[in-house]
């Protein structure tokens, strides 16, 4: 293959996948859904995809230093509503909504 049917095959590639990542933005679908829906290679995807970002991204990245701190057990088990279930032998069970309650029953049985 010549140098120039090269190029020419390489801006031919450029563009369809170009094409299929601007596609991809406005379907709102994660990569890997997008490629299986439109039959495509998921790693070339995202060899294009990580190509032609570099390319079209001018603004640089700037780290932002953040403070972490730790949750408590108590705020977690509040924001996420954990229910604590303990199956007994006989079809019964317990079911635990409060965590100062669950603390003493995993205390009891664990």
């Amino acid at each position: 293959m010549t140098g120039e049917n090269c190029r020419g095959k390489r801006s031919r590639n450029q563009r369809l996948w170009n094409t299929h990542l601007n596609a991809l933005k406005r379907s709102g679908l994660s990569r890997a859904e997008y490629c299986r829906q439109h039959v495509l290679s998921y790693h070339t995807m995202t060899y294009w995809w990580k190509k032609l970002s570099n390319k079209n991204s001018r603004q640089e990245t700037t780290l932002m230093p953040v403070t972490l701190r730790p949750a408590s057990e108590q705020a977690l088990w509040q924001q996420h509503q954990v229910t604590l279930k303990i199956l007994l032998p006989g079809k019964l069970s317990i079911e635990v909504l409060n965590y100062e309650t669950a603390l003493i029953l995993l205390k009891v049985f664990f």
